[in-house]
């Protein structure tokens, strides 16, 4: 009797295994209704409803171009996301970016913007009426006043960021932002400190560290390096439940690497204010290794740009000519015999035009713009910086600010401003708009979503400082939970039906042994 009921308890656990079990999205989870169809129009000029084709995943971003730094970041990060999904899911992935900034945002604004980033989805804009339904269906809130006051703050980008662009061997650009990971920082570490590192390369853990100046950690795992972080609120060394490569070096400025088997109590505190790595041993001996982070050159603009963008590259530092890169992106010159090479470029203010470098990456202090290309790419063909392309088109004379035009001559010259319009405080050559109670509210809130095959969204990603490996998780659990992809390798959290099945299978065997043997001893 006892071992019937054992067995019986144990067909009712593996009956809840058999129900699938709703996997924890990392992003914020959803329950709403389906988004009402709509029809916009893309950066080519084409229309594109959200339901002209079925059955796939869609990610919808909302985005303007005239953004100074959040807009960039996400289209930078959806990107990472794309190339990142293997092509059983990227075949049942969409995306999306809407723009907020109707008024401005044309088709043609919305095609320079994509191509500057290398985004081939796509990007669209419409009538604001239009608009405004598709902002409400997703309860997204818009606040021109607000916008507007960010372009100004921002200038086109933020101001004092500086930016790599990288142009591919097929023309494409990309305008990469100084995001440096913590594996910049270990590097940077490593390379100040002439600290040698062994690392093998994951393709979705990233960078892995197997040894540290020779201490390397065992096949047998009896011992491994664990990468640690500082958390300043709890002032206490935690460890990383992500790779080295998936955080950011300016949120995570201290961090360290011990062996797993070594008294975690004895990694130091680190110094306020301190860029730092330290290592425990796994004899417990330690060192704290604090970064010289004054001198700022084109090399740490170069690979904190990379990292931050998930792109990989190919160094050498040489004893008297310094850092060399001979590969960004996998384009190597040496898989073309040698029949190119990868040119530094910077930007000069007073031209206003890309020049190529006369020293090396070493050399260039605090650089604001640099470029990177092929040396067979004309200086004239590497894009104008988008800070500086949006300060010259702000700088671009205009007649009474193109909602007016001028009546008089000399000191009585003045603006007849169109229905709306009038002059500003001080000057009679301008027209601003009148301030009027506004029509819509545009306080852009950066919500990026997660919608299923029914359009209903799912999942909810706020900000910009999330990361394409988490978001890229999302897309596939509910890839999974919406049947569109065969789960049946890894399977749901518990067991799998064949196992599950195997089991009870084995317990009525069970059931009906034990019977049979309690009928024979009677």
């Amino acid at each position: 009797m006892k071992s019937r009921f054992i067995a019986c308890f144990l067909i009712s656990l593996l009956l809840v295994s058999l129900v699938p079990s709703t996997s924890a999205y990392k992003g914020y989870q959803l329950s709403r209704s389906e988004v009402t169809d709509f029809t916009l129009i893309d950066q080519d000029g084409n229309n594109v409803s959200l339901h002209h084709s079925n059955g796939e995943i869609l990610v919808v971003a909302f985005i303007f171009t005239r953004c100074p730094d959040v807009c960039p970041v996400i289209t930078q990060s959806l990107k990472s996301v794309e190339e990142g999904l293997s092509s059983e899911y990227s075949d049942e992935v969409r995306f999306m970016s809407i723009s907020v900034d109707p008024e401005y945002d044309t088709p043609e604004r919305l095609k320079a913007f994509s191509d500057k980033h290398d985004a081939n989805w796509s990007h669209l804009t419409g009538e604001l009426e239009v608009m405004e339904e598709v902002w409400s269906s997703f309860g997204l809130v818009v606040q021109k006043n607000v916008i507007e006051a960010h372009i100004a703050e921002g200038n086109g980008h933020q101001s004092n960021d500086s930016t790599v662009i990288f142009v591919n061997g097929e023309g494409n650009t990309s305008e990469l932002m100084f995001m440096p990971t913590t594996w910049t920082l270990t590097n940077t570490a490593a390379e100040q400190n002439n600290i040698s590192l062994n690392y093998s390369t994951h393709p979705e853990f990233g960078h892995m560290i197997t040894g540290i100046n020779g201490t390397q950690s065992p096949s047998d795992w009896t011992w491994y390096w664990k990468f640690m972080t500082y958390n300043e609120t709890s002032t206490s060394w935690q460890e990383s439940n992500v790779g080295v490569d998936f955080l950011e070096a300016n949120e995570n400025p201290n961090i360290a690497y011990m062996a797993s088997n070594a008294d975690e109590n004895l990694l130091e505190t680190p110094s306020d204010d301190s860029l730092s790595v330290s290592v425990l041993y796994p004899d417990n001996s330690s060192e704290i290794h604090v970064l010289d982070n004054e001198e700022f050159t084109a090399w740490e603009l170069t690979v904190g740009a990379f990292d931050g963008a998930g792109m990989n590259y190919s160094a050498t530092n040489h004893a008297q000519f310094g850092h060399f890169f001979s590969s960004f992106n996998d384009e190597d010159p040496a898989l073309d015999n040698w029949s190119w090479y990868w040119e530094l470029h910077t930007w000069n203010d007073s031209s206003m035009s890309w020049e190529y470098s006369q020293v090396g990456v070493d050399s260039i202090q605090d650089p604001q713009y640099i470029a990177w290309a092929r040396n067979t790419t004309a200086d004239s063909e590497i894009p104008v910086p988008g800070a500086v392309q949006t300060m010259m088109e702000q700088q671009t004379t205009q007649v009474c600010d193109d909602h007016g035009w001028e009546m008089g001559s000399g000191s009585g010259k003045h603006c007849m401003c169109d229905e709306g319009y009038e002059w500003p405080e001080g000057t009679m050559l301008s027209c601003v708009a009148v301030e009027v109670e506004e029509e819509y509210s545009v306080g852009h809130s950066t919500t990026t979503f997660i919608l299923d095959s029914e359009r209903k969204p799912r999942v909810a990603w706020t900000g910009d400082n999330w990361k394409p490996s988490d978001f890229i998780k999302d897309i596939e659990t509910l890839a999974e939970l919406e049947g569109l992809i065969d789960d049946s390798s890894e399977g749901m959290p518990g067991l799998t039906f064949a196992m599950a099945f195997t089991a009870l299978s084995a317990a009525a065997i069970a059931i009906n042994v034990r019977s049979t043997s309690n009928e024979e001893d009677n």
